[in-house]
């Protein structure tokens, strides 16, 4: 079935390309570390473009998927890649490949978010501290009355 060594095929590119995206996000995760704005920047704008990349690459594993599914005799959403790698043991090693690539990515990515809002609190309590009105006046004019406090100004929404 030449369908099969196509998807194949798309997706070793697709797992090449994920790596990649690790090795990114690991880049991006020291720059996070040192406080590297210049790095984060190019870090993600590489990411960004491997991204577009693997959108095209997942859209072209769709319509293999879909012609595989057709012969057979299955609907394109029902199938997965655990049941073909079991009826085409050529889809065996990319299957163990994709799955490893992408645990790692996701472990990456979730201590990249643990950082990123970590790195947002530090701001946002730093904002505070330098807006923070202070509570009253230290003196007043005698007979005269105090400034009442002024709210808070946030800069920074606090939910992500």
């Amino acid at each position: 079935m030449p369908e099969i060594k196509r998807l194949n095929d798309n997706l070793k590119r697709q797992a090449a390309l994920y790596e990649e995206l690790k090795m990114f996000a690991e880049y991006k995760q020291q720059a996070l570390v040192n406080n590297n704005l210049h790095e984060i920047e190019a870090a993600t704008v590489r990411e960004e473009q491997l991204i577009i990349e693997a959108s095209r690459l997942e859209k072209e594993r769709l319509l293999w998927a879909e012609q595989i599914a057709k012969e057979l005799g299955k609907a394109p959403e029902n199938i997965t890649l655990s049941e073909l790698a079991e009826r085409f043991p050529e889809l065996a090693g990319v299957k163990a490949e994709l799955d490893t690539v992408l645990t790692n990515l996701r472990e990456v990515n979730e201590l990249n978010t643990q950082l990123l809002k970590q790195a947002i609190r530090v701001i946002d309590l730093t904002l505070g501290l330098i807006t923070a009105q202070p509570s009253g006046s230290t003196y007043a004019r005698p007979g005269g009355k105090e400034n009442e406090p002024k709210s808070n100004v946030h800069f920074l929404d606090r939910s992500i």
